[in-house]
């Protein structure tokens, strides 16, 4: 019984994982510049953003290697963005395998975020790249990158669970969640340097707890500003809570998909 349980799992390892693998080159073997065109994104919203705020403003003048401040949470934010748009209509897309073949149905929705953990990681990795050539100072708190990491893949993963249920039924949910990310994103401190916003409505700004893993992923690998450990505790409390609401959701609407799609 134990082993026919780990042939299943590892069975529905390879489909996610194949389903995830073959996502990322669908996306990008058209394409002539391939993956590059996933970094250019970020990359021009952080040309110009750095040019408006940095240059002419000077509004991240007073924060230190803004740069970076600013080319990571674009990262972050984009993998964020990126997760749970593509996820949130994953089951809706493999409405055939759905229909067809039996798999756990919300393996779908994780190989949809896979394929976007994949480029997130090569993101990452030319933003270190660029910490290495400009010489940014690195610290220990780096070996906690890979936790919060996993923090924002969690969340990520989390939301897409719930949307991917709801979008099922509710097809102008993609046109909701595509304002709320808008609003998300001027809420949360991706452009703007937490310093030029008063300390009274720092408490205001980490009830979201995006905010909060973003600058801890900040200060764990440019050492910049951090925030109070009462709030580190909080965005993980409320990753977690998140985590398991998507899974409750996704099971209990799940066995309906198939009417649905």
């Amino acid at each position: 019984m134990l082993l026919k349980h780990k042939q299943s799992l590892r069975h529905y390892w390879e489909l996610m994982r194949e389903l995830a693998v073959n996502d990322f080159k669908l996306k990008y073997n058209s394409s002539a510049l391939g993956y590059v065109w996933s970094l250019l994104r970020p990359l021009a919203l952080f040309l110009v953003l750095y040019l408006v705020f940095s240059v002419f403003l000077r509004i991240g003048g007073g924060q230190t290697n803004y740069q970076f401040y600013l080319l990571l949470g674009i990262i972050c934010w984009t993998f964020f963005a990126d997760t749970t748009l593509v996820a949130m209509q994953s089951i809706v897309n493999k409405g055939g395998l759905v229909k067809k073949v039996y798999v756990p149905k919300m393996i779908i929705v994780v190989a949809a975020s896979l394929t976007s953990l994949m480029t997130f990681f090569l993101n990452l990795a030319v933003f270190f790249i660029f910490v290495f050539i400009f010489r940014a100072p690195l610290n220990w708190h780096l070996i906690f990158f890979p936790l919060y990491i996993l923090e924002l893949y969690i969340f990520s993963l989390g939301l897409s669970l719930i949307l991917s249920a709801l979008y099922v039924s509710l097809r102008d949910l993609s046109h909701i969640w595509e304002i709320i990310l808008q609003v998300l994103f001027y809420v949360t401190p991706i452009i703007y340097p937490l310093n030029i916003i008063p300390e009274k409505y720092h408490q205001i700004i980490f009830l979201n707890p995006l905010a909060q893993i973003i600058q801890s992923m900040r200060f764990a690998s440019v050492n910049q500003w951090a925030t109070t450990s009462s709030f580190s505790v909080y965005a993980f409390l409320i990753t977690g809570l998140v985590f398991v609401l998507g899974v409750y959701i996704f099971r209990r609407r799940s066995p309906y998909f198939s009417e649905k799609i």
